[in-house]
């Protein structure tokens, strides 16, 4: 007999507590769905917490390539032929004179393709701006090529005007190759001097140098 009680108990409690659960679940159904129907009607507003992104109009910074850009075998001269060839290799240069310069450029291939773009600027003995080739006006140089590397020889020349001071004058190169996603930069400094006309003589004309 005592055996039939317990028993009787221990349903009792189990029957109790799964009515407590059906009625928190009921509970809970009957909260939501309250809830649901007020933010439909309007009275209640959900505040996202993450805000929306555009995809189409996100900026993704590209993966830098693998590749190599120098520059390399730099030189000032007083004039440099056809051929490439310095003549009058030095560093100290008169003023109201052009002033010329070579160098070369090692750069990887991306996909047979060699893009060069080439900047620079002059600063004079204090340091302002004299020439600066900018990106309106820069050199753009293209290459096909079935090699991994090319080697690419530049020359150019820039002129000091006699009515400057003398001083350190400072070139500033500029190389970037935008296949590669590279830039490389090169500093040089010459001396300018000033020379009588009695003690100096140019070794072209103006109209011979630009011809």
């Amino acid at each position: 007999m005592a055996q039939v009680v317990q028993l009787s108990v221990k349903m009792k409690k189990k029957g109790a507590i799964a009515i407590e659960i059906l009625i928190m679940l009921v509970t809970v159904v009957i909260t939501s769905a309250i809830i649901f129907l007020l933010i439909q009607g309007g009275v209640l507003k959900v505040k996202s917490s993450n805000a929306e992104v555009n995809v189409l109009n996100t900026d993704f910074i590209p993966m830098g390539r693998e590749g190599f850009l120098a520059i390399t075998n730099f030189d000032f001269c007083d004039y440099i032929d056809d051929n490439y060839q310095c003549i009058g290799q030095g560093e100290d240069f008169a003023l109201g004179s052009a002033v010329y310069f070579r160098f070369i450029v090692e750069s990887s291939t991306y996909n047979g393709d060699v893009r060069l773009v080439k900047n620079y600027r002059v600063k004079d003995s204090t340091g302002k701006v004299l020439l600066d080739v900018d990106e309106k006006n820069d050199f753009h140089f293209d290459l096909k090529s079935s090699e991994k590397k090319e080697s690419i020889t530049f020359k150019d020349y820039f002129y000091v005007a006699d009515t400057l001071e003398e001083g350190m004058y400072t070139l500033e190169l500029v190389i970037s190759n935008p296949l590669l996603d590279k830039k490389t930069t090169l500093t040089k400094t010459i001396q300018m001097i000033r020379i009588g006309d009695d003690f100096y003589q140019p070794l072209q004309s103006e109209e011979e140098i630009l011809g």
